[in-house]
């Protein structure tokens, strides 16, 4: 099981090396757009779940050295969900075999994630009859090209099984038809002879002798056939959403919003599993540690944006100054072993020109300050949403976290720092260090959204980065717009953050759910109030009234 765990980076090195592209983990779910892989976040110390991550990084790698991402921009697969699903079955297929010859070892790999959603597949067999027809014909598809091109253990059953479903469903020589051709791309050469079959399926589909039978029959529309096919098909689109119903709206909205607004082309994405079925699984489950997951291998470091960014902030000098003498003065009533108190006693007061300094009640004897702040700024695809605004959430975010970093620059007794999540190519990328001024590496704060929301693991790194740093009050501010990739793991953190006297707030923009998960959260209604609502949140982190048991 070790050796699993501590190959898992070798193995995404040489992937990366041997097929020319770039490897990140990250998400809940597989995909590829010709030059970059991302596989999701698995427990590497399950030894079945360390196997299913070389499995997707097979699968996705075969995509990248097989697979002609040109078909994809074809019209007529690009904004048809139907026939791009019946492509990317196929093509699965086809490429999942070619790379099963010619590379040792993978082939078990993939058979096991074929096969490691065994519940799903006997939800689905149970639930045949409610599900629409072209669900059914698609996992006919999947099973039987499984069969023909991989030949996967227990395929051939399981086509068989789908086999005699949609006889009593659909025209017998229809489904022989789609038989055939499914043989047919069994042989298939390469990725536009895959295309080609799957238009010969998707008019058999549209033509007349897609004949209905029973409830299906009493469903259709007998005006139009193409009309027909279109019922059918958001009909479809409903029932595919309703099997989703397991997973919350607000997994499925993020989720969705990766897609749209990743710098990845949607239409260039081949997934290799369902998507929220792995969202559900790696959300919910009891047993995964952010600590285990791909994202700890290495501190990475922002890709630094533009070398002018700080002049992006120049406006804000002026409440960057106050915000700094507040805490600085914060510091420096705090700065040394002194006594002090409330309330004075009177007895002892008229002897102050006598040289008394024991005049207090109930004294206070300050130490030396320290507090470590650490800004964890969302950059997750939903953050590319502007609110009508002239900048987007994360353009906003950025330029408070520079702001607030600038801020805090330069008083003793603090260190500052600054992290993004999702990152280039894990699951945060690190924008400060504590021992760095903000001042000399602006230009890493100019970020562009990119992928999910893995809150958990940069979480987990901020609280590694106290423990080292070893400072007595120890503040975290969130800046996001949505729900996190792991719920489980982000109330995981906060049970941590409570046994350690970790502070975390969370600013949230536009989205209430962050008050689920959050002690000390507050919404904003756009990007636009974003710089007001951190600074006063600061100033009332540095109030010396409100914030006396940290100078005990």
């Amino acid at each position: 099981m070790n050796n699993l765990s501590n190959a898992l980076p070798i193995m995404v090195n040489n992937y990366a090396k041997l097929f020319g592209v770039s490897v990140r983990i990250q998400g809940s779910t597989a995909y590829t757009n010709g030059k970059v892989i991302t596989i999701p976040r698995l427990d590497i110390k399950n030894p079945i779940k360390a196997r299913l991550a070389y499995g997707y990084l097979a699968h996705e790698s075969a995509h990248i050295r097989y697979t002609d991402f040109s078909i994809l921009k074809k019209d007529k697969i690009k904004n048809n969900l139907f026939l791009f699903s019946l492509f990317n079955i196929l093509e699965d297929s086809r490429i999942e075999a070619l790379i099963s010859k010619e590379y040792i070892g993978v082939y078990e790999n993939l058979e096991l994630l074929s096969e490691y959603y065994k519940d799903e597949w006997k939800s689905f067999c149970n639930t045949l009859n409610s599900i629409n027809v072209l669900n059914v014909i698609c996992a006919f598809i999947q099973c039987y090209s499984q069969c023909l091109c991989q030949k996967f253990q227990g395929a051939r059953s399981k086509s068989a099984i789908l086999y005699f479903h949609l006889r009593k469903r659909i025209n017998v020589h229809l489904l022989n038809k789609i038989g055939f051709l499914v043989r047919d791309s069994a042989k298939a050469l390469n990725s536009e002879s895959v295309y080609k079959i799957c238009l010969k399926i998707f008019q058999l589909l549209k033509s007349d002798r897609f004949e209905l039978k029973g409830e299906d029959r009493s469903r259709k529309n007998s005006e139009n056939n193409d009309e027909r096919f279109i019922n059918i098909m958001d009909e479809s689109k409903k029932n595919f959403n309703k099997s989703k119903d397991k997973v919350s709206e607000d997994f499925l909205r993020e989720f969705t919003r990766f897609r749209i607004y990743t710098g990845d082309d949607d239409s260039k994405v081949t997934p290799s599993r369902n998507g929220a079925e792995i969202i559900q699984e790696n959300s919910n489950s009891k047993s995964s540690s952010s600590r285990e997951d791909f994202g700890v291998i290495a501190e990475n470091i922002c890709n630094p944006g533009r070398d002018d960014y700080i002049q992006e902030v120049s406006n804000t000098y002026g409440v960057r100054n106050a915000l700094h003498n507040r805490v600085r003065a914060y510091v420096d009533s705090l700065g040394n072993c002194t006594a002090a108190g409330n309330r004075i006693n009177p007895m002892k007061a008229q002897f102050i020109p006598l040289g008394e300094t024991r005049i207090f009640k109930d004294k206070i004897f300050k130490k030396e300050f320290e507090t470590a702040v650490h800004i964890l700024v969302d950059v997750s695809s939903s953050m590319l949403t502007s609110d009508g605004g002239e900048n987007s959430r994360c353009e906003d975010a950025c330029k408070v976290a520079l702001t607030l970093s600038l801020a805090l620059e330069g008083i003793d007794g603090i260190k500052t720092m600054a992290t993004y999540f999702p990152g280039q190519c894990s699951e945060y990328d690190v924008a400060l260090k504590a021992d760095e001024r903000a001042s000399m590496v602006a230009s890493r704060f100019d970020q562009k959204p990119r992928g999910s929301t893995p809150l958990a693991q940069a979480l987990w790194y901020s609280f590694d980065k106290f423990q080292e740093i070893g400072y007595r009050r120890n503040i975290v501010l969130v800046i996001t717009d949505g729900m996190p990739d792991s719920v489980n793991n982000v109330k995981n953190c906060f049970d941590y953050a409570k046994e350690h006297n970790i502070e975390i707030y969370g600013i949230s923009i536009r989205s209430e759910m962050i008050l689920k998960l959050f002690d000390n959260a507050s919404i904003i209604e756009s990007a636009n109030e974003l710089e007001h609502k951190a600074f006063s949140l600061f100033s009332s982190l540095f109030d010396l009234k409100k914030n006396l048991q940290f100078a005990v």
